[in-house]
Order: structure tokens, then sequence, then C-alpha cells
């Protein structure tokens, strides 16, 4: 039985409780849910390096600073860390992540009663659609709280020596330059024109991290048709958000991107769904692709195809 109480030292519990939802939530065992402070953070990676939830340890560092972010941790009676979660509000689409719980506390309900705390704050901060990417372990989880699986992400890999060379084609009329800050106005417009949501926070963010990592490709009026990011973690570059207009600018991007690489394995993750077109190119320049998490969703259904440009790859740092 789940015990809700709720607290007014918070933002985040005002705000939820405005809403009519509370966001501070006690298990019976006596582990409870509270608001993630700057004196959790230690203990926030020991968890990380037990749990396993997030391949970088930038990317927890990097959603922290993004604008209206909020964290859980569930904390047991003794003090011990049980578990945490994140909750990026995007506008219309909120973002659950970084769901992860202590071993030692799992089978009590924990996992759900922090789902529910991000699903209560992306709520209050007016997410009509919560988003999420599940394993394969933690889908009968998201599906008790009501969210329904849409379809698998798709991670590709060029591994180092095994890439099929492409020397940048050329698109009449599109040019590529590197992404400068004076370009993320337009963009910001752009990306949320295609995505949905407002990811500017998010692409800010990302873009601090990795200066000069960013190309941008324009018709010949100067409008940007599409774009991507890279990042290096783990010895390996990491393509995304990548977008592109059509098949021919996205070749354009891409070829561009591979020829700094030095080599190195690339890695672009697909969100679900995606077109085909966006699998085949990726194939063409040699990656090899493997299902991922299952992409799922809460409230209002989003829709699949959208008018602007097409997602061939997300973020790595947030599977949006």
């Amino acid at each position: 039985m789940l015990a809700f109480t709720a607290r007014d030292d918070t933002e985040v519990d005002k705000t939820s409780t405005r809403s009519g939802l509370r966001a501070v939530t006690e298990l019976d065992s006596g582990v409870r849910v509270r608001q993630m402070g700057d004196a959790d953070l230690e203990r926030v990676l020991g968890l990380r390096s037990i749990v396993r939830w997030s391949a970088d340890p930038r990317a927890f560092g990097l959603l922290r600073g993004v604008r209206d972010a909020r964290w859980a941790v569930a904390e047991a009676p003794d003090g011990d860390l049980a578990g945490m979660v994140g909750a990026v509000p995007l506008g219309d689409i909120g973002i659950l992540c970084h769901l992860a719980v202590h071993d030692g506390y799992r089978g009590i309900g924990l996992g759900a009663l922090l789902s529910s705390w991000a699903v209560a704050y992306l709520r209050s901060r007016g997410a009509k659609t919560v988003r999420l990417y599940s394993t394969l372990r933690a889908e009968g989880l998201y599906q008790s709280l009501g969210f329904e699986g849409v379809t698998p992400r798709t991670v590709y890999r060029l591994e180092e020596g095994h890439r099929k060379l492409r020397v940048p084609g050329q698109v009449e009329g599109h040019r590529v330059e590197t992404l400068t800050f004076g370009d993320l106005p337009e963009l910001y417009g752009v990306d949320h024109w295609s995505y949905g949501a407002d990811r500017s926070a998010l692409l800010f963010a990302t873009l601090r991290l990795h200066p000069g990592r960013g190309l941008v490709a324009r018709d010949s009026t100067g409008r940007i048709k599409g774009y991507l990011i890279r990042s290096t973690m783990a010895r390996a570059t990491r393509i995304g958000p990548f977008l592109a207009s059509t098949p021919d600018v996205a070749r354009l991007l891409l070829a561009s991107a591979l020829s700094t690489t030095g080599g190195a394995p690339v890695q672009v993750t697909v969100p679900g769904p995606a077109p085909c077109h966006a699998h085949s190119l990726l194939q063409e320049f040699g990656f090899e692709g493997t299902e991922d998490r299952m992409r799922m969703e809460l409230g209002e259904k989003t829709a699949t195809c959208r008018t602007g440009l097409v997602h061939y790859g997300t973020t790595p740092y947030l599977a949006t």
C-alpha cells in the first residue's frame, strides 16, 4: 500500500500540490521519496555505479542543468539511498528518465512510487504526454502505471575499420557549415516544429558540453534543412540529435560528420518510430543496428508523422 504525504519546503511540492498531485510519497516500509538536494549528489553517483542506468557519467550532470528538470531520491529509514528518478519537462512532452532502484529495495513498489513522482511533476508543468524508453525488464512496471509501448529504438554502431567510405556528396543549392550559437534561434524553431516539443534547453546544454561539434545544412535561401551534433564519449563518437529534410540532406550531413571522426567507432541511436530511409541510410554507410529500449508513452498520443525535419538520430543523453 502506498501512503502519500506532502510538504511545503520545495518548489516541486508546491507546484504539484497546486495541481492536485502529491510529489512526496512514502511506502509502508518507511522508504520515502523526496526532491533531490545537492547533499545527495555523491550518493547518487554511487547508486549510478551499482545499477548502471547511464553509460556516460556526464549525462546526469548535463540533464541536471536543463531548465525546470527535477530529480527525486528514495531514502530508507536508516538513511540509505534506495533509488532515484528524473523528470524533464519539454512543454507538451515530458521525459521520465534515469529511474534506478537499488537491488536491496526491489519488489516493494519503489519503482512505481518514483515513476509516479516524476509523472506528477511533469503533469504539473503542463506535459500532455509523458515519454520514456524502457528496458524489457521494466516494461511491466510502466504498463501497470498506464504507459503503452510505441516501438523500440535502434542503436546503430559503425566499428573501426568497417565503414564504407563515402565522399561527402553534393545536394544542389545546399551547404554544410559548423553550427554556431548564432544559429540557435532558428534551430530551436525548426527543431520544435519537427519534434513537437521545446528541446531548446537540452540542445543548448549539449552544445555547451561539446562546443564546435555541431553541423548545420542550409539550402540556397539560407534556411536550415538539417543539423546534427557530435559528441565523444568512451573513445567513440556519438551522433545525435540528427535531423534532415530529405535523405540526400541527411547523407550530406552524415558524410561530413564521419569525415572528421578519424576512423573511431561511431554510434547513432534512431528513435522509434522512424522512417525506413533513416535505417537504410545508416546501413548504406556500414552501420549495424540492434533494437534497444521500448519507447513508451502515457497520456495524449503524439504524432508519429510530423511535418518538418525527419529524425535520424536522438541525443545520446536523453532518448527524446
